[in-house]
Protein backbone atom coordinates (compact mmCIF):
# COMPACT_ATOMS: atom_id res chain seq x y z
CA UNK A 1 0.00 0.00 0.00
CA UNK A 2 1.52 3.24 -1.09
CA UNK A 3 1.74 7.07 0.57
CA UNK A 4 -1.05 8.43 1.14
CA UNK A 5 -1.11 12.27 0.24
CA UNK A 6 -4.68 13.59 1.44
CA UNK A 7 -7.80 13.11 2.63
CA UNK A 8 -9.93 14.49 -1.01
CA UNK A 9 -11.56 11.36 -2.03
CA UNK A 10 -12.25 10.84 1.89
CA UNK A 11 -14.13 13.97 2.41
CA UNK A 12 -15.65 13.71 -1.02
CA UNK A 13 -17.05 10.79 0.46
CA UNK A 14 -18.41 12.18 3.35
CA UNK A 15 -19.76 14.91 2.09
CA UNK A 16 -22.01 12.88 -0.57
CA UNK A 17 -23.20 10.95 2.28
CA UNK A 18 -24.44 14.14 4.13
CA UNK A 19 -26.35 15.69 1.15
CA UNK A 20 -27.67 11.99 0.46
CA UNK A 21 -28.89 12.19 4.55
CA UNK A 22 -30.16 16.11 4.52
CA UNK A 23 -31.12 16.16 1.41
CA UNK A 24 -29.01 19.85 1.43
CA UNK A 25 -25.98 20.23 -0.87
CA UNK A 26 -25.09 23.44 1.34
CA UNK A 27 -21.80 22.56 2.21
CA UNK A 28 -20.51 23.68 6.24
CA UNK A 29 -17.07 25.05 6.51
CA UNK A 30 -14.68 22.33 6.53
CA UNK A 31 -17.16 20.07 8.34
CA UNK A 32 -17.45 22.37 11.03
CA UNK A 33 -20.27 24.27 12.75
CA UNK A 34 -20.04 25.20 16.61
CA UNK A 35 -22.97 27.28 16.42
CA UNK A 36 -26.52 27.19 17.89
CA UNK A 37 -27.97 28.97 15.15
CA UNK A 38 -27.82 27.93 10.75
CA UNK A 39 -24.98 28.66 8.68
CA UNK A 40 -27.76 30.86 6.76
CA UNK A 41 -28.31 33.22 9.63
CA UNK A 42 -24.96 34.37 9.09
CA UNK A 43 -25.02 34.10 5.41
CA UNK A 44 -28.11 36.21 5.01
CA UNK A 45 -26.64 38.88 6.99
CA UNK A 46 -24.18 41.28 4.66
CA UNK A 47 -22.22 42.51 7.91
CA UNK A 48 -21.27 39.12 8.53
CA UNK A 49 -19.27 38.41 5.30
CA UNK A 50 -16.16 39.09 6.35
CA UNK A 51 -16.10 37.00 9.90
CA UNK A 52 -17.72 34.16 7.72
CA UNK A 53 -14.21 34.86 5.12
CA UNK A 54 -12.03 34.87 8.11
CA UNK A 55 -13.82 31.70 10.28
CA UNK A 56 -13.32 29.93 6.92
CA UNK A 57 -9.98 30.72 6.79
CA UNK A 58 -9.81 29.89 10.45
CA UNK A 59 -11.34 26.18 9.89
CA UNK A 60 -9.18 25.49 6.85
CA UNK A 61 -6.42 26.01 9.11
CA UNK A 62 -7.24 23.54 11.89
CA UNK A 63 -8.22 21.16 9.26
CA UNK A 64 -5.48 21.56 7.73
CA UNK A 65 -3.45 20.59 11.01
CA UNK A 66 -5.53 17.84 12.27
CA UNK A 67 -5.70 16.07 8.86
CA UNK A 68 -1.57 15.93 8.66
CA UNK A 69 -1.28 14.66 12.08
CA UNK A 70 -3.95 11.79 10.65
CA UNK A 71 -2.34 11.40 7.87
CA UNK A 72 1.12 10.99 9.43
CA UNK A 73 -0.68 8.12 11.02
CA UNK A 74 -2.10 6.55 8.34
CA UNK A 75 0.90 6.61 6.76
CA UNK A 76 2.56 4.59 9.75
CA UNK A 77 0.13 2.22 10.81
CA UNK A 78 1.38 -1.48 9.49
CA UNK A 79 -0.88 -2.60 6.56
CA UNK A 80 -2.22 -5.53 8.99
CA UNK A 81 -3.10 -3.18 11.03
CA UNK A 82 -6.81 -3.36 12.19
CA UNK A 83 -6.95 0.23 12.29
CA UNK A 84 -5.45 0.24 8.45
CA UNK A 85 -7.84 -2.64 7.28
CA UNK A 86 -10.64 -0.71 7.74
CA UNK A 87 -9.88 1.40 4.78
CA UNK A 88 -8.96 4.84 4.71
CA UNK A 89 -12.73 6.40 4.67
CA UNK A 90 -14.02 4.46 7.46
CA UNK A 91 -10.77 5.43 9.47
CA UNK A 92 -11.51 9.26 8.21
CA UNK A 93 -14.60 9.19 9.23
CA UNK A 94 -13.99 7.81 12.97
CA UNK A 95 -10.90 10.02 13.85
CA UNK A 96 -11.34 13.20 11.85
CA UNK A 97 -12.64 17.00 13.44
CA UNK A 98 -16.27 15.47 12.23
CA UNK A 99 -16.13 12.45 15.14
CA UNK A 100 -14.24 14.14 18.31
CA UNK A 101 -14.22 16.39 21.04
CA UNK A 102 -10.90 18.70 19.87
CA UNK A 103 -10.73 19.30 23.78
CA UNK A 104 -9.83 15.87 24.40
CA UNK A 105 -7.15 15.75 21.87
CA UNK A 106 -5.59 19.10 23.51
CA UNK A 107 -4.93 17.26 27.09
CA UNK A 108 -3.21 14.85 25.41
CA UNK A 109 -1.26 16.73 22.70
CA UNK A 110 -1.37 20.28 23.32
CA UNK A 111 1.52 20.90 20.60
CA UNK A 112 -0.83 18.13 18.02
CA UNK A 113 2.96 16.40 17.27
CA UNK A 114 1.83 12.42 18.69
CA UNK A 115 0.94 10.75 15.87
CA UNK A 116 -1.18 7.86 17.77
CA UNK A 117 -2.40 10.99 20.14
CA UNK A 118 -5.88 11.25 17.54
CA UNK A 119 -7.10 7.28 18.82
CA UNK A 120 -5.37 7.89 22.21
CA UNK A 121 -7.26 10.80 23.07
CA UNK A 122 -10.45 9.33 23.54
CA UNK A 123 -8.02 6.60 26.11
CA UNK A 124 -7.06 9.27 28.67
CA UNK A 125 -10.12 11.93 28.25
CA UNK A 126 -12.50 12.15 31.25
CA UNK A 127 -15.87 10.36 29.16
CA UNK A 128 -13.34 7.66 27.62
CA UNK A 129 -14.60 5.67 24.42
CA UNK A 130 -18.21 4.61 24.78
CA UNK A 131 -17.98 0.50 25.20
CA UNK A 132 -20.98 -0.01 23.09
CA UNK A 133 -19.23 1.89 19.81
CA UNK A 134 -17.92 0.39 16.79
CA UNK A 135 -14.97 2.86 17.62
CA UNK A 136 -14.16 1.33 20.43
CA UNK A 137 -14.36 -2.29 19.32
CA UNK A 138 -12.06 -1.53 16.48
CA UNK A 139 -9.84 0.60 19.04
CA UNK A 140 -10.05 -2.79 21.40
CA UNK A 141 -9.22 -5.01 18.29
CA UNK A 142 -5.91 -2.80 17.53
CA UNK A 143 -4.62 -2.80 20.80
CA UNK A 144 -4.91 -6.72 20.99
CA UNK A 145 -3.51 -6.91 17.65
CA UNK A 146 -0.44 -4.76 19.22
CA UNK A 147 -0.08 -7.17 22.18
CA UNK A 148 0.64 -9.73 19.98
CA UNK A 149 4.14 -7.86 18.80
CA UNK A 150 3.56 -8.60 15.15
CA UNK A 151 5.87 -5.41 13.92
CA UNK A 152 8.34 -4.37 16.55
CA UNK A 153 9.00 -1.00 14.98
CA UNK A 154 5.07 -0.06 15.42
CA UNK A 155 4.85 -1.14 19.19
CA UNK A 156 8.01 0.85 20.05
CA UNK A 157 6.26 4.12 18.75
CA UNK A 158 2.94 3.30 19.86
CA UNK A 159 4.14 2.69 23.19
CA UNK A 160 6.21 5.79 23.45
CA UNK A 161 3.31 8.07 22.09
CA UNK A 162 1.15 6.15 24.79
CA UNK A 163 3.32 6.95 27.65
CA UNK A 164 3.37 10.48 26.06
CA UNK A 165 -0.27 11.16 26.04
CA UNK A 166 -0.45 9.77 29.37
CA UNK A 167 1.51 11.74 31.20
CA UNK A 168 0.45 14.93 29.57
CA UNK A 169 -3.43 14.00 30.32
CA UNK A 170 -1.75 14.13 33.54
CA UNK A 171 -0.26 17.44 33.88
CA UNK A 172 -2.49 19.09 30.90
CA UNK A 173 -2.09 22.92 29.00
CA UNK A 174 -4.60 24.76 31.28
CA UNK A 175 -4.23 27.67 29.88
CA UNK A 176 -4.72 25.67 26.27
CA UNK A 177 -7.92 24.40 27.65
CA UNK A 178 -9.29 27.47 29.10
CA UNK A 179 -9.05 29.12 25.13
CA UNK A 180 -10.79 26.37 23.99
CA UNK A 181 -13.42 25.75 26.22
CA UNK A 182 -14.30 29.28 26.44
CA UNK A 183 -13.94 29.41 22.40
CA UNK A 184 -16.99 26.66 23.22
CA UNK A 185 -19.07 28.82 25.27
CA UNK A 186 -19.39 31.67 23.73
CA UNK A 187 -20.02 30.14 19.96
CA UNK A 188 -22.80 27.91 21.86
CA UNK A 189 -24.42 31.95 23.51
CA UNK A 190 -23.30 33.78 20.77
CA UNK A 191 -26.92 35.03 18.81
CA UNK A 192 -24.86 35.69 15.35
CA UNK A 193 -26.20 39.55 15.11
CA UNK A 194 -23.38 41.39 15.95
CA UNK A 195 -19.31 40.87 16.17
CA UNK A 196 -19.54 42.12 19.96
CA UNK A 197 -19.67 38.82 21.36
CA UNK A 198 -18.62 36.79 18.54
CA UNK A 199 -15.56 33.70 19.67
CA UNK A 200 -12.65 35.47 18.33
CA UNK A 201 -9.51 36.42 19.93
CA UNK A 202 -10.33 39.50 21.62
CA UNK A 203 -13.34 38.22 23.09
CA UNK A 204 -12.21 35.18 24.69
CA UNK A 205 -8.96 37.18 25.82
CA UNK A 206 -11.87 39.08 27.62
CA UNK A 207 -13.94 36.70 28.76
CA UNK A 208 -11.05 34.99 30.38
CA UNK A 209 -9.32 38.07 31.84
CA UNK A 210 -13.17 38.66 33.50
CA UNK A 211 -13.88 34.87 34.66
CA UNK A 212 -10.36 34.06 35.93
CA UNK A 213 -9.63 32.87 39.63
CA UNK A 214 -6.54 33.72 41.47
CA UNK A 215 -5.76 30.11 41.46
CA UNK A 216 -6.11 29.80 38.03
CA UNK A 217 -3.80 32.74 37.09
CA UNK A 218 -1.17 30.75 38.93
CA UNK A 219 -1.55 27.95 36.65
CA UNK A 220 -0.93 29.17 33.29
CA UNK A 221 1.13 31.68 31.68
CA UNK A 222 -0.26 34.55 30.10
CA UNK A 223 2.04 37.08 31.08
CA UNK A 224 2.55 38.96 28.25
CA UNK A 225 1.27 39.81 24.79
CA UNK A 226 3.50 37.28 23.48
CA UNK A 227 2.40 34.60 25.98
CA UNK A 228 -1.24 35.19 24.89
CA UNK A 229 -0.86 35.06 21.36
CA UNK A 230 1.20 32.32 20.86
CA UNK A 231 -1.20 30.14 23.19
CA UNK A 232 -3.99 31.36 20.86
CA UNK A 233 -2.22 29.86 17.77
CA UNK A 234 -1.93 26.86 19.54
CA UNK A 235 -5.55 27.00 20.03
CA UNK A 236 -6.38 27.86 16.44
CA UNK A 237 -4.92 24.46 15.56
CA UNK A 238 -8.00 22.87 17.71
CA UNK A 239 -10.53 25.00 17.40
CA UNK A 240 -11.46 27.69 14.39
CA UNK A 241 -10.67 31.29 16.33
CA UNK A 242 -10.06 34.06 14.59
CA UNK A 243 -7.00 35.79 15.58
Amino acid sequence: MGIKKDWQAEKKSLRELHNELTGSSHELSHGVWPFSFTHEHLLNNPKMEKFLSKFNDACEKKEKAEDQLLLELWNFLPNDSPLKEMGAEKFYSFWSRLNRDPYQLAVVDPEMKIIHSMILADQFSGDGFNPKSERFQIYKNHVNWIMSAPDQNYLERWSKDFIKCKNKAKKPDQGLLKIISTFQSISISWDGFTLDDCPDSKNIMKEILHNQSDDFQKSVDFNSKIDWDKKIMIASKFVPIIC
